[in-house]
């Protein structure tokens, strides 16, 4: 993270501790005013024709007080002003006077989309500026929109690796994305689900805006009270104190030997979903909980030996006898943080572009992995967008269900199992599909999983043609092997191997019919769009349909024979 983002965050919290605690102030309408175009999320999503924006126009204008009815590709826009278009025409009425848009409007779906300089003109707030970041009119409504707002975790720890005990702190900066006030925050205890395997966290105290708070805990969430309704934009402070419990095993959080590997270890934000707060699946398989994106600042004190490598850029180590402190930082959103500590780790580094390659192993297959890894980097960020952190860390782990696990700019291979360059090429697809968009992850895995199968065999498909043709006979044949919609949720596929064959093979085989249907630069041309409105957020999946009907031109029933319920 640049130091006026670390500053900004500290002098944020120092304002907070003086203006929040002493006053009490009457709950605020949830009105949104003073906002841009760029710095707000729409569902559903706008789409691009020619250099310019499409928006929703049955749900772009009521978000301002306005509304929209089309019947049969006819429109009629009311405002500040009215409209009259018909989809397909570049020629529209506003307020009774002809005007010429640059785009036509058209039908996606059920959903009319407008140009955004005609929904801002029926609004009556047309700016002449140019681009897309107009200022947009005062905002209202409980869904549909959101600030693109990251909170801040400042996490200290303490770990020892014998006992296997965490005592740490949390402090978040957290400033409320939505057009309506919250009145608690909820956080998952991931250790505490399934996932954990055993492990445990317990929330000892909590802390918002310098007041002590009452907390409620089921299961693996944690309800957190705020003292009165957080005001849209608005910003507190919360500070937990907790205490983790890291389990003897080969897991995603546990310890083997003198090596640990540790997520899912400290309260993390429940992201909302649509009517409530994502919790943690009940399953030990796939990827039970997910988060928004969030800066990081960490400060991890371990024994001394022991070397670290976390989803952050390390910024600072200081010995102090027994113990050393070891500082990182984000750079920008990620979605968690995690680590591995072992005391007798050898690293190997490579530059690749402005990013720093590191491989922690001992023994294993360093250089092949940096060289595999440094070409998916650059493959993937002519496909997809640029990687925007300074650091891609990859270790060997003791993970005996898994061969590798992706998190921000952490990679995770299995120790005990062959190594497979596959596997790393699909870790680093994850940084996209997963990292820098979002997903919810226990309801719609064939998106990041799907994904990530996907950019591996298109990386093959470009470097290794023969190898690609194997991967793919391979994949047909598992997919050949169940019907599952890609689409369950979790627990619903009863099984690891079933849940594989579903999301991973099928999910694959879904994105390469879509691909044959829409045509290969058609879906790269989508998928890169998605990067670029949804990077650092969460995209819904009919957000994501959406975007592959429009640029794909496609109808909805083309993706009836893979998932339910679409």
């Amino acid at each position: 993270m640049p130091k006026r983002i670390v500053g900004m965050a500290v002098l944020s919290l120092a304002i907070l501790a003086f203006f929040f605690y002493p006053r009490l102030v009457p709950e605020p309408a949830a009105i949104a005013t003073d906002a841009t175009f760029k710095q707000v999320v729409l569902d559903p999503p706008p789409l691009e024709a020619d250099g310019q924006v499409l928006v929703s126009a049955g749900d772009f204008l009521p978000l301002a007080g306005g509304s929209a009815d089309w019947y049969n590709g006819q429109g009629v826009l009311r405002g500040a002003g009215s409209a009259r278009v018909v989809a397909g025409s570049p020629v529209a009425t506003l307020n009774g006077e002809p005007r010429q848009l640059k785009v036509p409007p058209r039908l996606v779906g059920d959903k009319l989309y407008i140009p955004l300089q005609l929904a801002l003109a029926v609004l009556g707030t047309s700016s002449s500026q140019g681009g897309s970041d107009l200022p947009l009119p005062p905002l209202r409504g409980s869904t549909g929109v959101h600030f693109r707002y990251y909170p801040v975790y400042d996490l200290q720890a303490r770990y020892d690796p014998a006992s296997g005990e965490i005592q740490g702190e949390l402090l978040l900066a957290y400033q409320n994305p939505f057009l309506t006030p919250l009145r608690q925050l909820n956080f998952n205890l991931p250790a505490n689900a399934p996932f954990g395997n055993g492990a445990s966290l317990a929330v000892t105290r909590a802390v918002v805006n310098n007041r002590p708070v009452a907390v409620h805990f089921k299961g693996s969430r944690l309800e957190v009270p705020l003292p009165r309704a957080l005001a849209p934009r608005e910003t507190l402070s919360v500070v937990l104190s907790f205490k983790t419990v890291v389990p003897p095993g080969d897991m995603r959080l546990g310890r083997d030997g003198n090596l640990s590997t540790v997520s899912g270890w400290y309260p993390i934000l429940a992201p909302p979903t649509e009517d409530t707060w994502a919790g943690v699946a009940g399953t030990a398989y796939g990827d039970p909980y997910f988060a928004g994106a969030a800066y990081y600042l960490v400060r991890l004190t371990l024994p001394s030996g022991y070397q670290v490598l976390a989803s952050s850029r390390l910024t600072g180590r200081q010995e102090r006898g027994e113990w050393t402190d070891w500082s990182f930082n984000s750079d920008q959103p990620v979605r968690e943080f995690a680590f591995t500590a072992a005391p007798d780790w050898q690293f190997t580094t490579r530059q690749a572009g402005r990013v720093q390659l590191v491989v922690a192993s001992r023994g294993e297959m360093a250089p092949a992995v940096l060289d595999v890894a440094a070409r998916a980097l650059e493959f993937f960020q002519k496909l997809y967008g640029p990687y925007p952190y300074s650091y891609l860390h990859i270790a060997f782990v003791p993970l005996d269900n898994l061969a590798g696990m992706e998190y921000p700019g952490l990679l995770l291979l299995s120790n005990r199992k062959p190594y497979n360059p596959a596997v790393v090429v699909h870790e680093v697809a994850h940084q996209w599909w997963y990292n820098l968009v979002g997903n919810d992850t226990r309801q719609a895995a064939w998106i990041d999983e799907g994904l990530a199968e996907y950019s591996t065999l298109l990386f093959y498909r470009h470097f290794d043609p023969g190898l690609y043709q194997a991967k793919l006979a391979e994949i047909t044949q598992l997919a050949a092997r169940t019907g599952a919609p890609i689409n369950l949720p979790l627990e619903e596929y009863g099984s690891e191997q079933d849940y594989r064959q579903a999301v991973y093979n099928r999910g694959a085989m879904f994105w390469l019919e879509l691909e044959r249907m829409a045509g290969e630069e058609q879906l790269k041309e989508a998928l890169a769009y998605v990067q670029r409105y949804y990077r650092y957020e969460i995209i819904p999946p009919r957000a994501l349909l959406t975007i592959i009907t429009y640029y794909g031109k496609l109808d909805s029933n083309n993706f009836s024979p893979f998932l339910r319920n679409k």
